[in-house]
């Protein structure tokens, strides 16, 4: 049996991170990985969101093991919970295929911390294939992993950022449309108060003038 570790911080608030693990296959790192498929989820009583899906990729299995797997694509089922208040991703995986081969399970965990999130990532695996091909399909396992986890953290570092310039683009187009509506509405509130100034000089103007006419006709006298 081998066990694998590792960890990351990423730069960027919880919520960031978690939207874009949804967003993460497929990638432009890690082509292996073709396909996911959903075939649970829901909500709990807590308010935690429970999601069960399938993961497809290939294997690129070296040489020396394809007599053994034939098969070269895998395929893992992922559990996942998603806790929002204690700002919690967990992530527990399997493969489903070639297990009397050998066995793979996989723990992730994403964590809130301040305006950064902790990423911890470890992984148990053995082989039971033979003794000849066993430590050495161990340690291309290591190996495997090692390098999918690299292309793995390249991948949500970029998608984040993608996430990231979006509620930007998003929050400005907002501010846009405030600005605008704002700007309407003081437009529309000075020719309202134009209009109205235009209105009572209008009226006073008659006034001065109906009052002129009347003195005229009272006193006799002309004004000019």
């Amino acid at each position: 049996m081998k066990f694998w570790q590792s960890s990351h911080v990423f730069q960027h608030p919880w919520s960031t991170v978690t939207q874009a693990f949804w967003r993460k296959y497929p990638n432009d790192f890690q082509t292996s990985v073709y396909g996911t498929d959903v075939i649970e989820r829901y909500v709990d009583s807590e308010g935690k969101l429970h999601s069960k899906r399938i993961i497809m990729s290939d294997w690129n299995i070296p040489s020396f093991m394809k007599f053994f797997f034939g098969e070269a694509r895998g395929y893992a089922v992922e559990y996942s919970i998603v806790d929002p208040v204690e700002q919690t991703l967990t992530l527990r995986s399997q493969n489903i295929n070639a297990v009397s081969m050998f066995a793979m399970r996989e723990e992730i965990a994403y964590k809130g911390v301040g305006e950064t999130t902790q990423l911890d990532h470890t992984a148990r695996f053995v082989f039971s294939v033979s003794r000849i091909v066993d430590d050495a399909a161990e340690n291309w396992l290591v190996g495997t992993i090692t390098e999918a986890a690299r292309k793995g953290l390249m991948a949500m570092e970029s998608i984040t950022v993608k996430v990231e310039d979006e509620m930007q683009c998003a929050l400005s187009a907002i501010d846009d449309i405030i600005s605008t509506e704002t700007m309407r509405s003081v437009e529309k509130s000075i020719d309202s108060s134009i209009t109205d100034a235009e209105k009572f000089i209008d009226s006073s103007i008659e006034y001065i003038d109906s009052s002129v006419d009347s003195l005229t006709q009272e006193s006799g006298v002309k004004f000019s």
